[in-house]
């Protein structure tokens, strides 16, 4: 993921001028300065060519009045510009809803981290041995269903759970449960289906009680590959000489519980305060920093972001970043579908989450990097200077 920084066209220019910004909060005294600094960082973000358009929201926990502002194209075919009311395939941000599904269950008494998936799916080899918890710290060592021949020979067709566990279960665990650590898109699914079999409820139903319902988030979707999604943002990819192109045909709905939701950065936001239903918050109780394994192996790898790198590591449903320029550590997600990159950022110290969306998914790096900014300049009272 090259970062490039080449002028646009005049047409271009224009259409990064637009501008959306929503509301003021009277709880915010440095509002003013971060709504100037957005709409810099933002404006230059989508003066790149290879970047049609950008959303950014930003809320600190406790409140409901979003900063929010969009940038851009949200359909270059049509020319239609992003607004923040832009609906994005959120990818893998998916995860940390059906991982506050979980921990929901967790704190009813209905699962607990020690739960083996054995009591779910009781032809899984080893199945006894793979607990909630290596779910969701990507510590099963099951293999990644996107890996399986099947699959990623034909992204465009949507297998059902079921055939999914079923293919997984035919191949060798990568490592003995708990003694290494491997993204691994199997564990989510299994448990969003976790979650529908402890309250018989779907999914769906129980995104849209939590999240949209006690967490107000006006707009969640499940993917559908045939859905008709009113505002929804076209996705892109470019290549080396920053030519935009569509990108690869790929099923949403095979993504239950991984990455198959839809929403805008406004919404998403709102997890800042998923203390309002959970009483361990992990974006708040977790430390910033790589777990360590029970054979003493530290959980942590470096991520070559395309000129730039950072450290990363997987916890319980989130992933922490280690910054070095600006020099903060925070805790969030990244969520990439084909044509489309998010970023969930939450910052412990000033206790503010900033989310970017951006219709190519090559240009997730540089939506990093600006909401690594952002929170940098909230704590420090608006300034962006490190």
């Amino acid at each position: 993921m090259m970062i490039k920084r080449n002028r646009k066209p005049l047409s271009w220019v224009a259409l990064g001028a637009l501008v959306v910004l929503l509301s003021v909060s009277a709880c915010t005294t440095h509002r003013p300065k971060i709504s100037r600094l957005v709409k810099q960082m933002g404006t230059a973000m989508v003066a790149d060519p290879e970047l049609p358009g950008l959303s950014v929201a930003i809320l600190k926990e406790g409140e409901t009045d979003p900063l929010c502002m969009a940038f851009g194209t949200a359909a270059v075919e049509n020319n239609v510009p992003m607004t923040t009311d832009s609906v994005i395939k959120i990818g893998s941000v998916t995860k940390v809803f059906t991982a506050t599904l979980t921990h929901k269950l967790i704190e009813e008494g209905k699962l607990s981290y020690d739960t083996t998936i054995d009591s779910f799916f009781p032809d899984f080899p080893e199945g006894n041995k793979i607990t909630i918890r290596h779910l969701l710290d990507h510590t099963s060592g099951i293999m990644d269903m996107l890996h399986l021949e099947a699959v990623y020979s034909n992204m465009a067709k949507c297998w059902k759970p079921e055939e999914l566990i079923a293919m997984v279960a035919a191949q060798p665990l990568n490592f003995q449960p708990g003694t290494d650590q491997k993204y691994c898109n199997t564990g989510y699914l299994m448990l969003a289906m976790i979650c529908e079999k402890v309250t018989g409820k779907s999914y769906d139903a129980q995104i849209q009680d939590m999240f949209c319902g006690d967490l107000e988030m006006n707009l969640v979707i499940c993917g559908s590959d045939s859905a008709i999604v009113p505002n929804i943002s076209s996705g892109y990819t470019s290549d080396e000489q920053s030519k935009l192109s569509l990108p690869m045909m790929a099923s949403i709905a095979i993504a239950h519980g991984t990455g198959n939701l839809e929403s805008r950065p406004k919404d998403v936001v709102r997890l800042v305060n998923l203390g309002d239903v959970l009483e361990n918050n992990v974006f708040d109780t977790l430390k910033p920093e790589p777990m360590v394994l029970e054979n003493g192996k530290v959980a942590e790898y470096v991520a070559n972001n395309g000129g730039w790198t950072n450290k990363q590591g997987y916890l319980d449903g989130c992933t922490f970043f280690e910054f070095s320029d600006p020099k903060i550590t925070v805790l969030g997600k990244l969520g990439s579908f084909p044509g489309f990159g998010t970023v969930y950022f939450y910052d412990q110290q000033s206790k503010y989450a900033v989310v970017l969306s951006v219709n190519n998914e090559r240009k997730i790096s540089d939506a990093m990097l600006m909401g690594a900014k952002l929170l940098y300049a909230l704590r420090n009272g608006g300034s962006s200077s490190h």
